[in-house]
């Protein structure tokens, strides 16, 4: 009988376990709420041979992405989502038993992985009010040997976001390998952005995804743009085929119209800014957070019983212990979530 056991590694490894199912409002993924016309994504895809494996280099749609960011194509390398870059960059640039440092709470796919590829995990709370104390980050950095930090910016679940300046002083303060995940830029300032300063440093990695402002999380893309060796790096390890054909077809065409990309952005943060307002005149919730983002944060006493609520009611939001996360989507869905949070908070008011 053939008696293969799993290594070590993965028995305690938990999946990531996205909600499944259909809801009449999904806010809990921060994806955009903004539909692209059928008719864009049939022209797109129109000319795409089938047969044939796509571009190994993405050519297209990394210029695309170039163009509309100001960064040079050569310093870009697209991925199957940014998830596969994350995969990619602390299974080739770094090696079993070397320290990563992450802090928390912030993504958690940056842990997964890099335990996956057997690097050291190294977990740093952040401030109470989830702030990161750079001046503190540089000197654990240094005496840990930490050989690289990983983290969002603006940050995923918190919406805050670290001011530039004070990631060039972690960058110039450490040896190590800095990877800043800026999904959430799009939303935020992009004065606040790193991407046109990566080919200055040795070790500065910038993500950035299509599954936010671009609207396209279903297609998988995202680029992780840095220094011309790094990338020449990426480039050497990712598989060679990774973006499929119909997915860089799709990007290029989206990521060609600026205008479009403005113009969805700015609907989004109006969105957000609504939502946000509307909350803010609720009595469930002790504190939202100053967002930086496509979603609210939002410390909420009894969280787990408002997110179960709203899932009764066919409504999505994300729970982490005693917050919530919540995505801005169309009038209809904001309109719905504040409708059922106003009938959960009149419930509470009638049973104290």
């Amino acid at each position: 009988m053939n008696m293969y056991d799993l290594p070590s590694k993965l028995k305690n490894f938990t999946p990531y376990e996205p909600l499944a199912g259909e809801y009449k409002a999904r806010l809990d993924a921060n994806e955009s709420f903004i539909e692209i016309a059928p008719e864009k994504i049939l022209k797109a895809i129109g000319g795409v041979r089938l047969n044939r494996y796509p571009d190994p280099c993405a050519t297209g749609v990394v210029g695309a992405f170039s163009e509309l960011f100001g960064v040079s194509p050569a310093n870009v390398t697209a991925g199957n989502g940014s998830d596969e870059l994350i995969g990619v960059i602390v299974a080739c640039l770094l090696e079993k038993g070397d320290k990563i440092l992450c802090f928390t709470p912030d993504f958690s796919m940056y842990g997964f992985y890099s335990r996956l590829y057997e690097l050291n995990v190294v977990e740093r709370r952040k401030n109470e009010d989830f702030t990161i104390d750079i001046n503190a980050a540089v000197e654990f950095v240094n005496a840990e040997n930490i050989k690289c930090v990983i983290f969002s910016n603006p940050c995923n679940p918190t919406s805050l976001g670290v001011e530039k300046s004070e990631i060039k002083r972690l960058i110039s303060g450490t040896k190590a390998l800095v990877v800043v995940d800026e999904a959430y830029m799009d939303f935020w300032d992009e004065k606040q952005s790193l991407l046109a300063e990566t080919a200055d440093y040795g070790g500065l990695i910038v993500l950035r995804t299509c599954s936010k402002s671009v609207a396209l999380a279903g297609i998988r893309l995202g680029f992780a743009v840095t220094n011309s060796r790094l990338s020449a790096a990426l480039k050497t390890v990712k598989s060679p085929f990774n973006v499929n054909a119909i997915t860089q077809a799709i990007g290029e065409a989206i990521l060609s119209d600026a205008d479009n990309y403005k113009s969805s952005v700015k609907r989004i943060k109006e969105s957000a800014a609504r939502l946000n307002s509307e909350l803010s005149e609720l009595s469930l919730f002790e504190k939202i957070y100053d967002t930086k983002t496509n979603f609210l944060f939002i410390k909420a006493p009894g969280a787990r019983e408002i997110y179960l609520r709203l899932l009764e009611k066919s409504i999505a939001v994300r729970n982490f212990g005693d917050y919530l996360r919540i995505c801005a989507g169309t009038d209809e869905e904001n309109s719905a979530l504040t409708a059922a949070l106003k009938e959960i908070a009149g419930r509470r008011i009638k049973n104290f």
